[in-house]
């Protein structure tokens, strides 16, 4: 039952946090994305980190553009996500450039992701710090050092965020 209540609850945020991300004009959302990758960019995990994974944004997100940049031009290596078609499956892979991203195809979601044919290097495969980037209505910031698990950290546009409890799904 507790599982049941857990799932429409989310369900139900996750309705009202999209709604109010609509009606975020286009302007405000560049406005605070500016704002949150200064932040993001100042952090001591970022600064810290050699590796970054980096969730390329949607078009009612927080612009990644700018922290892509900044990752290249502090000779840090990015990594975006590959997802696998029909599958809750995805890993971050290596990305050559900024500029690499416009040639990438598009997923059924208009993202643009290496083809699942293209061989690259996976951000899990060594041990050095990263710091995992999801950067949208809430999504974690997550840091992640070697094999230890991460410490949640969230970067959202002010509608993104919810102070409401939702109910233990155990």
């Amino acid at each position: 039952m507790a599982a049941v209540a857990a799932s429409s609850a989310k369900r139900s945020l996750r309705a009202e946090l999209k709604q109010r991300l609509r009606a975020l004009s286009a302007e405000e959302r560049l406005r605070q994305s500016h704002l949150l990758t200064q932040k993001v960019i100042a952090h001591s995990q970022y600064q810290n980190s050699k590796r970054i994974s980096i969730f390329l944004s949607m078009q009612d997100e927080i612009e990644t553009e700018e922290i892509i940049k900044d990752i290249f031009k502090q000779g840090k290596i990015c990594f975006i996500p590959r997802y696998q078609f029909q599958s809750n499956h995805m890993d971050m892979v290596r990305l050559a450039s900024p500029e690499e991203i416009s040639s990438l195809p598009k997923t059924s979601w208009n993202i643009h992701q290496p083809s699942e044919g293209d061989v690259r290097e996976e951000a899990l495969s060594t041990g050095d710090q990263m710091l995992k980037h999801r950067l949208e209505s809430g999504s974690p910031l997550i840091p992640q050092l070697g094999g230890a698990w991460p410490l949640p950290l969230t970067a959202a546009v002010r509608e993104g965020c919810c102070f409401r409890a939702l109910p233990n799904n155990g």
